[in-house]
């Protein structure tokens, strides 16, 4: 099967697509159903959402990613973050994950405007995005979170994906995102 890639800026999604990307995220994450029902993106509204249709159009695998000037270990980095990654359940297992990931990393190449892709997950999820490219780095994130509204440090998996530096440039130390998380 072909999958058509899309790079849709965030202020250029119509609502039927925001209505298919909520629902995409529903399926994928049924335990946070009532959440997806409302929106598309957890935390920074992304600039962009890269997601994969099929036949009909329906986006079957999405995420959305944002640039931000963040500081690691004390030295400024441009990060693009990820977040929202899903694939539909129907779908998972069969190279979507894969290509979409192979996608990002072709956008952010061509745009060169980013130092490094940035994510967090959880440890069940970590070698998914480590057979995309991304690499484990030490160091936990520290951002405000949009639940509790409060500063916090995420001590969970922080991945990354280098772009425009080496991965040798990482800094060590906390990633500061000066924000919210993606």
């Amino acid at each position: 099967m072909t999958w058509t890639a899309h790079l849709t800026p965030r202020a250029s999604i119509t609502p039927e697509l925001e209505r298919g990307l909520r629902a995409l995220l529903q399926a994928a994450y049924p335990q946070w159903a009532d959440f997806w029902a409302g929106t598309s993106f957890w935390g920074s509204e992304p600039e962009w959402h890269l997601w994969l249709a099929g036949p009909g159009g329906s986006p079957m695998a999405q995420l959305g990613f944002g640039r931000r000037a963040a500081e690691v270990g004390g030295q400024a980095v441009m990060l693009a973050g990820v977040g929202g990654v899903a694939t539909h359940p129907d779908w998972q297992g069969r190279g979507l994950g894969r290509q979409l990931l192979g996608e990002l990393a072709a956008v952010l190449h061509t745009q060169a405007l980013t130092d490094f892709a940035f994510l967090q997950c959880r440890e069940e999820v970590a070698p998914f995005y480590e057979r995309g490219g991304f690499t484990r780095v030490q160091g936990p994130a520290h951002y405000l979170d949009p639940d509790e509204d409060r500063w916090v440090t995420n001590a969970g998996p922080t991945l990354i994906l280098p772009v425009r530096r080496a991965l040798s440039d990482w800094p060590p130390g906390t990633v500061h995102l000066r924000g919210l998380p993606w």
